[in-house]
């Protein structure tokens, strides 16, 4: 993925698009957020620093500041658009709130004022191809303070195509549906339809680095240990997503 205006997050109208319809694109995306924020074991008032890579338009950084009045929050995010909702979206949370505009792949954690107790994603880290993945949980690694934990709620494929294609298939017509009912704006259509094209029309075509690079949670695990992370588990699945936690 580069920061050029071929990425397609980095156009106004996509991201306040997806901003405003995001619970009716995906199927489970509150589900996601309440298992990761069950999954933060802090008191109320709890100082702690969180990072959310990939935070997009900030949706996940605001449960959190509204719920854990003594975190402070980083959204990283390589598109300028999402970055500006999220500023906008938390600027009640000044100064708990910060921002890095940067590309997952390249050195966000040089940016950070402090080390942070958590790292988080959703929906985010698919999109690098394996060698990728593999470097940014090596980041992640050394980027926690002591006794960290990384949370990734994302994608993930099962082991049979043809059943990661049934998956895709199946939420391919819960989008259009939902356009059709009017969940999700008819100005989302175009960027469904270069999706479809990409994941069902050329299903069997390799993926390149900002496609969706779906791996298995046994794959993912195992890249989450090599990194250095112990205690890797999933805490919840359900058809092409889950919530994996390392500490």
């Amino acid at each position: 993925m580069s920061q050029s205006s071929t990425y397609r997050w980095n156009t106004s109208g996509a991201t306040e698009a997806y901003d405003v319809a995001a619970p009716a694109i995906h199927p489970y995306y509150e589900k996601v957020q309440d298992e990761i924020l069950d999954l933060l074991s802090f008191g109320a008032e709890e100082a702690f620093e969180l990072v959310d890579i990939g935070g997009g338009s900030g949706r996940l950084a605001e449960r959190v500041l509204e719920q854990f009045a003594g975190a402070r929050v980083t959204v990283v995010d390589q598109s300028e658009p999402f970055l500006a909702l999220a500023e906008r979206r938390l600027a009640r949370f000044a100064p708990r709130a910060a921002f890095v505009q940067s590309r997952l792949q390249d050195e966000w954690k040089e940016k950070l004022q402090a080390a942070p107790n958590v790292i988080v994603s959703t929906s985010a880290i698919h999109h690098l191809e394996p060698a990728e993945k593999r470097a940014l949980y090596a980041k992640c690694h050394a980027a926690l303070a002591p006794g960290g934990m990384f949370i990734n709620g994302d994608e993930y494929r099962p082991e049979s195509d043809a059943e990661l294609r049934a998956l895709l298939e199946e939420w391919s017509v819960h989008m259009s549906d939902a356009i059709a009912a009017g969940g999700i704006p008819e100005s989302f259509r175009a960027t469904l339809d270069f999706w479809k094209d990409r994941n069902i029309n050329r299903f069997s075509e390799p993926k390149k680095s900002g496609d969706d690079c779906h791996e298995t949670l046994p794959t993912q695990i195992g890249y989450l240990q090599d990194a250095g992370f112990k205690n890797v588990r999933a805490t919840w699945a359900e058809k092409l997503w889950a919530v994996v936690v390392a500490k």
